[in-house]
Order: structure tokens, then sequence, then C-alpha cells
């Protein structure tokens, strides 16, 4: 999973990028579990860019993980985007916004979601 969890650099920030695209519910699950920890190590501000793929599959297991992973380590991440994004994964992230702080911020490009991080 280690190269799907990288630092990348843009117009000089720092920005987590996590690749999920194409994998299935354990591999998504190992994944953001990784995420929290690797935020939690390094205990600083964090900007997120999360990539997801129309065969990516947001099961109930995978979003309740993912917010109990994710509260652990809110207090760190700064801006949370999003992209690659079905409709209906669209819906789920729409739904998950109205109790999870920080909001996920979907985007249909890498590149507006890089501006939009950095902004």
């Amino acid at each position: 999973m280690v190269d799907r969890l990288k630092t990348i650099h843009y117009k000089q920030k720092e920005i987590m990028l996590i690749d999920y695209s194409d994998l299935k519910e354990p591999g998504m699950i190992t994944l953001v579990s990784d995420a929290k920890h690797l935020i939690l190590e390094h205990q600083k501000p964090v900007l997120l860019l999360s990539i997801f793929s129309a065969k990516n599959f947001a099961s109930p297991k995978f979003v309740r993980h993912a917010e109990t992973e994710i509260k652990e380590a809110e207090h760190l991440i700064r801006k949370n985007a999003i992209v690659g994004l079905s409709k209906i994964q669209l819906w789920i992230v729409k739904g998950v916004n109205r109790w999870h702080k920080p909001q996920l911020y979907p985007f249909n490009s890498i590149d507006e979601a890089l501006e939009f991080l950095i902004s």
C-alpha cells in the first residue's frame, strides 16, 4: 500500500495523496488506516487528496471505518479533497458531509482539487 499513500509537493505546499482507485473494500480499509497512522505519526497539519475511481465501492463497512479513523486525526486535517467519484459515490459524500468534520470536498479533476487545497 506504500505506493498508494505518499506526500506530494504542489506550489510549495505539502499534500498527502491517498490513491484508493480500483481497490476493493479490504484494501480501502487498510489504506485509510495507514493514512491515519501516518498523519498521527507526523503530528502536523495536513492537506489530503483522495483519489477514487468508478471501480471503488464505498461500502457501509468502509464508510464507518473511515469515519472512525479520520475522527482520530481530524484535528490535523486542514482540508480534505476527493476526486474520481461516481454519481452514487458523490451522493454518499454529500450524506457523510452532513455530520462529518472536516468536510470532504469533491472535484472533477486533480488540478481543481490541488488548487483548492493550496488556496
